[in-house]
């Protein structure tokens, strides 16, 4: 075994020659655009920092939500990974949703590969210890990481690549940090890791390529990124459209960070330039859909389709993100979404020949926006069948009571309604961008009256 020392004291295991070897390889590939191994990673191929040799790893299944070692437990599933080859571990359908309480820490001696089903997995140090422990490099998708306990790495602690998909890691404490890869590369797709206690959420170091991408790191104690030693040159962090905030400082130091898109910081210490400081209005974490708990937003956030050359096709709840995707890894799809009626008798005034088109409207939450109205009679005219039309736009408060609208329909001058058949077509317009349209057509009856 070889042994490093230099900082001993943060380094909580022995790495092999081999194991050595192959985070030397990552290191010095980690600039290389390589296509991602999980499937879901998909759209991460620009943000990817998997550039290990080309590895054929053993598949595993696990059967049962044992935190022991019995046959088909998670940790017998990582004991059976016994080749620098590594691993991939998946989960039995049937597991989705499970908590797995692990006896004592998750040692990965080989790189490996735990990708749950999506309804999610939660793995739990039970606050006792340390969640999962990897020598050479880990990569979780669709991962819970709670309950982790330990002085440095308290979820995971990791010597060569961390990544994480559609995963959140939170409740776990320490006086460290709460995700580190010592010596290695870390990617945040899809991902959040938030009310944990510790020194940062997530610890960097010289040499470092921290890719963080759609992803929300807030409500920690500590530091949201902390730069441990630098600023050394070779050190890179790119954040892409994510979340740094209310965290106890959201970064420690901005050197060597490259912004792209849009990305949303409640503080200053992540940059000056190129990032937008505000109040992201996160709610709290809780149980959004999807495999793993998340920070929505409501559309007043300055994160709502604020996203520009998103990586991400979906987001952490594998939601479909739209044209203007948003910031971090929640999307915004608690759209507003409206109800139109409209009567099926339309009288129209003999005084005025105005036709009077009424209806109902209502929202799943109040919103202002204009109601465009169209009242259309097929005549007959010098023998041929003409449509005549008018239209009308009217301002509407909508609430998630049904309100009644009228519109008065004025036709151009030598035109007049008839009574009898026509039909009416309502639809909202100039609608916020979280109010969804709608519009609705029928068949109407024109009558006359003096009012």
């Amino acid at each position: 075994m070889l042994l490093l020392n230099t900082r001993a004291s943060r380094r909580p295991l022995a790495l092999s020659v081999a194991a050595f070897a192959a985070l030397t390889v990552l290191t010095a590939c980690v600039d290389e655009p390589v296509a991602p191994r999980l499937p879901s990673a998909a759209n991460l191929s620009a943000a990817d920092t998997s550039a290990l040799p080309t590895f054929d790893p053993i598949y595993l299944t696990v059967t049962n939500s044992s935190g022991g070692t019995e046959v088909g437990s998670l940790r017998w599933a990582v004991s059976q990974i016994r080749t620098p080859d590594g691993g991939w571990i998946r989960f039995d359908p049937s597991l989705a949703g499970d908590t797995i309480t692990l006896g004592e820490q998750l040692y990965l001696e080989h790189h490996t590969i735990i990708q749950a089903p999506q309804g999610g997995i939660t793995l739990s140090g039970n606050d006792q210890h340390r969640v999962v422990l990897a020598a050479v490099a880990v990569e979780l998708e669709n991962i819970t990481v709670t309950k982790g306990n330990a002085t440095t790495g308290s979820a995971i602690w990791s010597g060569g690549l961390l990544k994480l998909n559609h995963s959140t890691v939170q409740d776990n404490r320490g006086s460290g940090p709460v995700l580190e890869a010592e010596g290695g590369s870390v990617v945040l797709g899809n991902s959040t890791v938030s009310r944990n206690v510790g020194s940062a959420a997530l610890e960097y170091e010289d040499g470092a390529r921290v890719w963080i991408v759609n992803s929300t790191v807030a409500f920690n104690t500590g530091a949201g990124l902390r730069y441990e030693d630098g600023p050394d040159i070779s050190t890179k962090v790119k954040l892409s459209n994510s979340i740094l905030a209310n965290n106890g400082v959201n970064c420690t130091a901005y050197w060597h960070f490259e912004y792209y898109g849009t990305n949303i910081s409640s503080d200053w210490s992540c940059g000056e330039v190129d990032i937008l400081v505000a109040d992201p209005q996160l709610m709290p974490l809780a149980n959004n859909g999807g495999p793993t708990m998340t920070h929505a937003i409501p559309h007043t956030s300055p994160a709502f389709n604020a996203g520009q050359y998103c990586e991400t096709n979906k987001d952490q709840r594998y939601v479909p993100r739209d044209a203007k995707c948003d910031v971090g890894a929640f999307e915004f799809n608690d759209f507003t979404k409206v109800a139109v009626t409209i009567d099926p008798n339309t009288k129209v005034n003999t005084t005025t020949g105005k036709a009077m088109v009424t209806g109902t409207i209502k929202c799943t939450r109040a919103d202002t926006f204009n109601l465009l109205v169209e009242l259309h009679q097929d005549q007959k005219i010098n023998g041929e069948i003409v449509d005549v039309h008018a239209v009308s736009a009217l301002p509407v408060q909508c609430s998630t009571s049904a309100k009644a609208w009228s519109a008065p329909m004025g036709l151009q001058p030598g035109e007049a309604f008839q009574a009898g058949a026509a039909r009416a077509i309502a639809q909202t317009f100039d609608t916020p961008e979280w109010v969804t349209p709608a519009s609705v057509e029928r068949a109407v009856k024109i009558s006359f009256s003096r009012k």
